[in-house]
């Protein structure tokens, strides 16, 4: 019982708690960390005026922004990127960079950047995915239902990066049965995925 309730801890993760007007970072989760062997993933704060620099070496990454606006600068002229309140309320702008890549962010206003970073050392060219670009669908029935928004399909032109934002209704499984997505074996794996889930998964 005891070995269950370490493993059980070991798996919450929890945000760091700011104070109110305070920058700084929400989540921490190195793929180290987490034991995972290929996502590391950050959320960080910034309240007007304040920057954030990233260099990627070894890794690419996506930068998505949960809430806000601010100024973002990967080597061309800063554009502003930024619409929504929250993630409830429209689609993200997201940044894609790959090894080798840097870029500044600067808040206009109190904003919260998602970083998910994956090890590559292939070259791709920046790319800024804006609202239009995000494609939406509803997947299952019931209280099984929910909103898919890709951010990053297979197709993007990225090493190993997907990205998706979820929106789930109160009550709603995510999906079900419950799953997880941590093993690379096609196709016998989708073969097998097929199997026990219901076609609307």
């Amino acid at each position: 019982m005891k070995h269950m309730e370490n493993s059980t801890q070991d798996c919450l993760v929890r945000s760091n708690s700011l104070g109110t007007g305070s920058g700084g970072e929400l989540l921490h989760l190195p793929r180290q960390q987490a034991n995972w062997e290929w996502m590391s993933l950050f959320v960080r704060r910034l309240q007007p005026g304040d920057s954030y620099q990233a260099r990627l070496e070894g890794e690419e990454a996506a930068f998505v922004l949960l809430g806000g606006k601010c100024t973002a600068d990967w080597g061309t002229a800063p554009q502003q990127i930024g619409k929504r309140k929250d993630v409830f309320d429209g689609f993200p702008y997201a940044l894609y960079l790959s090894h080798g890549n840097e870029v500044t962010f600067k808040a206009r206003s109190t904003c919260e950047i998602a970083e998910c970073r994956v090890p590559s050392e292939a070259h791709f060219a920046p790319r800024l995915v804006t609202p239009k670009d995000v494609a939406t669908s509803l997947r299952g029935g019931g209280n099984v239902s929910r909103q898919i928004l890709d951010v990053m399909t297979p197709a993007f032109p990225a090493d190993k990066l997907m990205v998706v934002e979820v929106y789930t209704p109160g009550g709603n499984w995510s999906s079900y049965p419950p799953h997880k997505h941590d093993v690379h074996n096609p196709p016998s794996h989708l073969a097998g995925l097929s199997r026990h889930f219901p076609p609307y998964t």
